[in-house]
């Protein structure tokens, strides 16, 4: 094994792109790597990460927050972390079978076509609202002022929580989305318990008024939710919430922040998108490719297994590069070019296998609302020299992006 290819994946801001680079060779070195540096399995071969993401392998999901929390020791975590160490058992993206297919089953209730078609108008309206306020500026400091804002209005309002929280969920979301990284600093884990008791508090009292009183909205399914006599307990609606408000949240920010960013760079792909309006929904998935906003998985080993000739021990932690996968030249012609006639059915953005992304028809929906309509109104100018990447390795997003909006005529 080559330990030159070996690199640390703690630091994303540092990384920036390169780690698509970086990626790739340490695909062609091994598809199946072990990382010195992370102290985990490294895996970017598109065969591979399909596999590790199938559920037929003795890779656990219930890794949080041992991935994060690995330098503590059990009775630390439980001493400094009781809420973030009880309270993760509950999160479907922490669960393997048989609770996760349960959860998973009522949950649906909630995340189907009708609620998502239902909000559509909403979303509608906050792109246009959104686009309006930016117009009026010209120059645009684009994460904070749009692509953070568009997701922010559309999640609350499918939790029927109001406006004044927007500017609150961006550092929720920075704060809980350190939970994917390599070795979270204790104080960093500290911030995560607090703002868990900080949600708990806000979506309490909202659960309880919809058993009271039931409305058509997302919390409502919540609660309703039935499946054969079986209902979700608080812990797991609160589990729910936190990940609709947090993960449905930061992914599509970021995956609209990273791609306009690539729109405002390559004009004859935003002149495509203008041009091919039926094709928006095969454009808006390469385009989440190729931005690699979608970056990693982590899965902790149950037991030992041998994996592509390397053994594999329980307890070892796995990092799935889905942004390594999603390069991946077995694959993907021309992995590292964005090609809008590419067939989009080995795209691995929203996850195969069981943890498929549960709210990918929500953020599909709000994404191929949003770049045509920005299209339509405005050419693009990036005024940034880099990418500002934030700190969260498995959703990459930026911390600012800087746009001056010439109108279309």
């Amino acid at each position: 094994m080559n330990a030159n290819v070996d690199f640390d994946l703690s630091n994303v801001p540092a990384l920036g792109n390169d780690i698509l680079a970086r990626l790739r060779t340490v695909r062609e070195a091994d598809p199946i790597f072990w990382s010195e540096k992370n102290q985990a399995w490294i895996v970017s071969g598109h065969a591979q990460a399909m596999e590790g993401l199938s559920g037929n392998l003795p890779l656990s999901a219930q890794r949080l927050p041992h991935f994060a929390a690995s330098t503590l020791t059990e009775e630390e975590k439980w001493h400094h972390l009781p809420t973030l160490m009880s309270t993760t058992r509950h999160w479907l993206l922490n669960m393997d079978a048989p609770e996760h297919p349960r959860l998973r089953k009522l949950m649906m209730k909630a995340f189907g076509k009708p609620v998502v078609e239902g909000i559509r108008p909403q979303v509608q309206r906050f792109i246009r609202e959104t686009l309006d306020d930016a117009a009026a500026k010209g120059d645009v400091e684009w994460v904070a002022d749009v692509a953070r804002r568009i997701p922010a209005r559309t999640i609350l309002c499918l939790l029927g929580l109001g406006d004044e929280l927007v500017p609150q969920l961006h550092d929720w979301s920075v704060t809980l989305n350190t939970l994917g990284n390599v070795q979270v600093p204790l104080p960093e884990l500290l911030r995560i318990e607090a703002l868990l008791g900080e949600l708990r508090a806000l979506f309490m009292p909202e659960i309880e008024a919809r058993r009271k009183n039931p409305r058509n909205d997302f919390l409502s399914a919540l609660v309703t939710a039935n499946e054969a006599g079986d209902q979700l307990s608080e812990e797991e609606m609160l589990g729910i919430c936190y990940i609709t408000l947090i993960a449905g949240h930061d992914t599509t920010a970021n995956t609209i922040a990273l791609a306009t960013a690539e729109l405002a760079s390559n004009p004859a792909a935003a002149e495509f998108i203008r041009e091919n309006p039926d094709k928006v929904g095969d454009a808006v998935l390469e385009l989440s490719r190729y931005v690699a906003m979608s970056t990693a998985q982590s899965r902790i080993v149950s037991e030992d297994f041998v994996w592509g000739g390397h053994q594999i021990r329980k307890g070892q932690f796995v990092l799935i590069l889905i942004a390594g996968a999603n390069r991946d030249e077995s694959v993907f012609a021309n992995p590292n070019q964005l090609d809008f006639a590419r067939p989009q059915y080995s795209n691995m953005t929203f996850g195969p296998g069981a943890h498929h992304c549960i709210g990918h028809l929500l953020a599909k929906m709000q994404l191929g609302e949003y770049f045509p309509e920005l299209l339509r109104r405005f050419d693009l100018e990036m005024l940034n020299e880099k990418l500002d990447f934030g700190p969260t390795l498995g959703f990459r997003g930026l911390n600012s992006l800087n746009i001056r909006l010439h109108p279309r005529r």
